[in-house]
């Protein structure tokens, strides 16, 4: 059913591309309430630094799960 519904039908994503929302943005930059136009905008700033962070917890746990791979081999 899935296979069918992705090939006959097309749906926009929910979330749209950090390029989309960037073009946007400069696109219209000059409002009179920025604060409040932007307010259910996501923070690209957030997002990259959210990201950031999640790589690198993913990092260390590749590492930990590495180190304790091999004490486990060692006994």
């Amino acid at each position: 059913m899935e296979k069918y519904l992705r090939e006959n039908f097309f749906v926009q994503p929910k979330r749209p591309s950090e390029d989309a929302l960037r073009r946007w943005r400069s696109a219209v930059s000059v409002v009179k309430n920025p604060r409040r136009r932007f307010r259910w905008v996501a923070n690209l700033a957030q997002r990259a630094d959210a990201e950031q962070k999640r790589k690198k917890l993913q990092y260390g746990f590749h590492i930990a799960n590495l180190f304790l791979l091999e004490i486990s081999k060692s006994n």
